[in-house]
């Protein structure tokens, strides 16, 4: 497998759970880092749930989020 990368962080697992139903019902397998802390304790802890999604389908997930409106092309500076 190869590497994951995180695209974004969510401080709300709902927002999360959203954008990620989103990219795989496009086909992108997602993975997520530090839910279940962010969920037992309060929003944004350690900076939030981190989408990740493999190295491979990087540029594919950022284009489908930027056309579904979860990410603007300034947030990748």
């Amino acid at each position: 497998m190869s590497e994951l990368v995180t695209l974004r962080a969510f401080s709300s697992s709902v927002d999360f759970e959203m954008v990620k139903a989103y990219l795989e019902s496009c086909g992108i397998k997602c993975y997520e880092q530090d839910e279940i802390i962010n969920r037992a304790y309060f929003s944004n802890v350690n900076g939030g749930v981190k989408l990740q999604v493999s190295e491979s389908q990087v540029e594919e997930a950022v284009q489908l989020l930027i056309d579904g409106g979860y990410l603007k092309p300034e947030d990748l500076d």
